[in-house]
C-alpha cells in the first residue's frame, strides 16, 4: 500500500487511490476479531469521503503527470 508523505502531495492520491480499490479487502481484514484491528474499520461514509477526495486529487495529479509529461519529451 502506498504511503502518504508529506512532502509529496501526489502521494496522497496514490494512498486513497489503492486504499479504495482494495476496500473490500481492507474491510475484511479489518472485520477479523482475531487480528485484532477491529479499531482500524472504516465506514461507509468514511468511505464516501475517501472516494470524494481521491477523485478531487485525480485531477491535479493528471495535470501534474502531463506536465512532467510536456516538460520530458519538450526538451528532447
Amino acid at each position: 500500500m502506498p504511503r502518504d508523505v508529506r512532502t509529496r502531495w501526489n502521494s496522497t492520491y496514490d494512498m486513497l487511490a489503492f486504499a479504495y480499490e482494495y476496500k473490500d479487502a481492507i474491510n475484511d481484514i479489518t472485520a477479523m476479531r482475531d487480528m485484532k484491528l477491529r479499531n482500524y474499520e472504516v465506514e461507509e461514509a468514511e468511505w464516501e469521503i475517501v472516494k470524494q477526495l481521491r477523485d478531487v486529487l485525480k485531477v491535479s495529479h493528471r495535470l501534474a503527470h502531463i506536465h512532467v509529461h510536456t516538460l520530458i519529451y519538450s526538451t528532447t
